[in-house]
């Protein structure tokens, strides 16, 4: 029988909260966390997490058990927005950016706690996220709201600009850059538009390529969607991009016709802040996110269907995502005051009660943001249509696509609605979770 390792839909169905991990007995005891929490990201060898906050502090944990290893104080002015550990031997070295748009490295050992600590570039803003290389232990690429991305190299006395990101002539407010995993040269950054750009650092004067599921218009009552995070799959044969008040889609980056989305995925809502999403499994065979409602969801990255929905926030809402990069435990992190780790222990099959409630909400929600110009009649006849298409379909494999979720929000426009409602039976059906074997 093969390892759980190897089973990663096995893996998402019976996640449940690591009793012994980073969970809220710890962190509340522990004053320095009693704060939001804006990241969480893994060692090189796997075996700690690093976390930072809004109260300027880097701590590192076992995850195993869910100990303070050590924590320090950053010499940021603002909300530290994310902490990376670098591919480096010797001493600890974890690298930092923030609100008040600075990239900080701090070298750490167990005996001595901070040996060091310097300001490696600022940007003029935010800065959200950055990236260390890992063929390049050295370097490490991070994105502002000023729209630069800035490589910053440990051995260097100052950080150097690869470009800044514009359109119409404008900076474009960066939200997160994410590296290719195969290729060292080549990342996709994405922000304040709906655009996601590729870029090659050794000619980044402009975009290899860019990705966006809207059609550009310069009608006035159009609303501008943002990217709050773009990612590389596994091999970098695809790029996941979650907007702000709308959905996340996945882009083929190999497609004949570059730049259109091959898949969709809905039910969470991505609107009060700047959001994650990642691919899970070995071959990112799942995407999954926060959401405002304070859940995460997983779904079945070729059927789009909801697989897995976990509450991960008391106080509402998720917005950090880390799946482990070789085995199947992710943590996430938001407005609660721990960092929580999620791993595949869990031998009773998930209820997954309330979840066709939450999803409408969600979508009432979004649905009340979005600019009536943007659901026309042809995309309403296209929710029914799929909706008839699908819940035989779903009922037979007990999984949730949420276009079934769609349904009511048509009502206005269709007089058959409700008896179509009626026929397919109650929002009960689709609160059962998947069929669970456990190994």
């Amino acid at each position: 029988m093969s390892s759980t390792e190897d089973q990663p839909e096995e893996n998402v169905k019976r996640f449940k909260t690591n009793d012994s991990g980073l969970g809220r007995s710890e962190e509340s005891s522990s004053s320095s966390n009693n704060t939001d929490q804006e990241t969480a990201s893994t060692s090189t060898d796997n075996q700690n997490v690093t976390s930072g906050a809004d109260d300027l502090k880097v701590v590192i944990w076992d995850w195993k058990v869910g100990k303070t290893l050590m924590k320090y104080k950053t010499k940021h002015r603002g909300n530290v927005f994310q902490s990376k550990f670098l591919h480096l031997s010797g001493d600890l070295h974890i690298a930092s950016c923030a609100r008040d748009g600075q990239v900080r490295l701090a070298q750490l050992s167990r005996e001595e706690g901070v040996r060091n600590a310097r300001l490696l570039g600022s940007h003029r803003g935010p800065c959200h996220k950055l990236i260390v290389l890992p063929e390049q232990p050295q370097i490490i690429l991070s994105a502002g709201e000023d729209g630069a991305v800035l490589n910053h190299d440990v051995r260097g006395p100052k950080s150097t600009k690869i470009v800044t990101v514009k359109e119409e002539a404008k900076p474009v407010a960066l939200y997160s850059i994410h590296g290719h995993p195969l290729k060292t040269h080549e990342f996709c950054v994405s922000g304040r538009d709906s655009i996601v750009r590729v870029y090659d650092q050794r000619k980044s004067n402009k975009p290899a390529a860019t990705y966006t599921p809207f059609k550009k218009t310069k009608a006035k009552n159009h609303r501008n969607y943002h990217v709050t995070c773009a990612v590389y799959n596994h091999n970098g044969s695809e790029i996941l991009a979650s907007y702000s008040d709308a959905d996340i889609y996945l882009f083929d980056v190999n497609a004949p016709e570059p730049g259109k989305f091959i898949h969709q995925y809905q039910g969470h809502r991505n609107g009060a802040t700047i959001k994650g999403v990642n691919f899970f499994g070995p071959k990112s065979e799942f995407v999954v996110s926060g959401s405002d409602c304070g859940h995460i969801y997983f779904w079945e990255r070729n059927t789009e269907a909801l697989v897995q929905w976990l509450l991960a926030d008391d106080n509402g809402v998720v917005n950090c995502l880390e799946p482990h990069p070789q085995l199947p435990f992710i943590c996430t992190s938001g407005l609660d005051w721990d960092i929580k780790v999620w791993v595949p222990s869990c031998e009773e099959e998930p209820t997954m009660e309330g979840l066709s409630n939450t999803v409408k909400n969600n979508l009432k929600t979004k649905m009340s943001i979005t600019d009536p110009s943007d659901i026309n009649e042809s995309q309403m006849l296209w929710m029914l249509w799929r909706h008839l298409r699908n819940t035989s379909r779903l009922r037979a494999s007990n999984v949730l696509n949420v276009r079934d979720f769609l349904q009511p929000y048509s009502d206005s426009n269709s007089s058959g609605s409700e008896s179509l409602t009626n026929s397919e039976g109650s929002d009960d059906d689709f609160d059962r979770a998947p069929n669970c074997n456990t190994s």
